[in-house]
């Protein structure tokens, strides 16, 4: 079996963050390593993934609500040293509810985004992405509930109001939290395969939305009209 090529991947992390952000995207392309190990796929994968927790000190960072403290495992400062790698994928979650974007997170954005293989974001996650310039003219959705209030602030993007996930070249970016799930499995069928992928979420016992445009919260939240 030809062994698989390792991706390294940038999960951005800051207090406040919403830890399903990035959990779906961690636990289905995680889960490739470990399904490969256990025999839980019909063949060997082409990628395994090298995770790296970025904040802005190695302090743990606490997410919002209850949950947990994660350790980070390298700073923003070295990750923008100009020795530092470029990661080949960046996950970015939401930050604080308050709408305060770390700037060492901006920072680090703007160096890395332009050079990464793929860069992901999910719920406020493209509102920080936003606030590099990075998607000025693309296409972009975020969370439902804040959608207006990101959508003004960053007006040269073209918000897509009605979309479980976009994808614009290598952008992909979820609406709310547990859309990242689905747009997490959507991007393993596209660089790994369906297979693949069907695999994982088998595993995960995890049934997950095929299309982009399954979005009733858009209908919720009043972006567009009640469909008859």
């Amino acid at each position: 079996m030809a062994t698989p090529q390792v991706l390294s991947v940038a999960v951005c992390l800051y207090n406040d963050v919403t830890v399903l952000d990035y959990q779906g995207a961690l636990d289905i392309l995680g889960g490739v390593g470990f399904c490969c190990e256990k025999g839980f796929l019909p063949r060997s994968p082409k990628f395994v993934y090298d995770f790296k927790y970025l904040a802005k000190s190695l302090e743990p960072v606490q997410p919002i609500g209850s949950a947990p403290k994660v350790v980070p495992t390298m700073t923003y400062s070295e990750a923008l040293d100009p020795e530092a790698k470029q990661f080949d994928i960046i996950i970015v979650p939401a930050g604080s509810m308050s709408g305060e974007i770390e700037q060492e997170a901006v920072m680090f954005l703007a160096k890395q985004s332009p050079g990464a293989k793929y860069v992901l974001t999910v719920c406020g996650g493209s509102a920080i992405l936003a606030a590099t310039g990075f998607l000025n003219g693309k296409r972009a959705t975020t969370n439902k509930a804040g959608f207006k209030m990101i959508q003004a602030a960053f007006d040269k993007v073209n918000w897509v109001p009605k979309a479980r996930w976009v994808v614009d070249g290598n952008i992909w970016t979820a609406s709310g939290i547990t859309a990242g799930f689905d747009m997490a499995h959507a991007f393993l069928s596209t660089i790994e395969g369906q297979d693949i992928a069907t695999s994982i979420v088998n595993v995960l016992e995890y049934r997950p939305r095929l299309d982009p445009e399954d979005d009733e919260f858009a209908i919720i939240h009043g972006l567009v009209p009640l469909e008859s």
